[in-house]
């Protein structure tokens, strides 16, 4: 699962139109482009948490991918110039399988 959030906790990815069809589309090209399997997405005004399916190894391609193009989209005319997303690295973390244990 990843989660990425706005440069200073701004609300700048605000539920209009634009900004979700710019966020499904950029992230669509993404995973296309890294045989990346998107699970489920949820955008807030200032985040995103999305879970991925990565059974090749191309998450840093694909994070980085996809970041880059949405806040290209956000930040042209008529929307401010500058910092979007936070520049630190964005929080991750993986669900691993169960394991199988046999028990006596």
């Amino acid at each position: 699962m990843i989660t990425r959030r706005c440069t200073q906790r701004q609300f700048l990815m605000q539920p209009d139109r634009e900004t979700n069809n710019a966020f499904i589309y950029c992230l669509a090209v993404a995973a296309e482009r890294h045989r990346i399997r998107v699970l489920f997405t949820a955008a807030m005004s200032n985040h995103h948490h999305t879970g991925i399916e990565d059974p090749e190894g191309n998450y840093p391609a694909f994070i980085e991918h996809f970041h880059k193009l949405f806040a290209k989209c956000q930040n042209g005319p008529p929307r401010s110039l500058g910092e979007f997303l936070v520049m630190s690295r964005p929080a991750s973390c993986a669900f691993l399988p169960p394991t199988t244990s046999s028990t006596r």
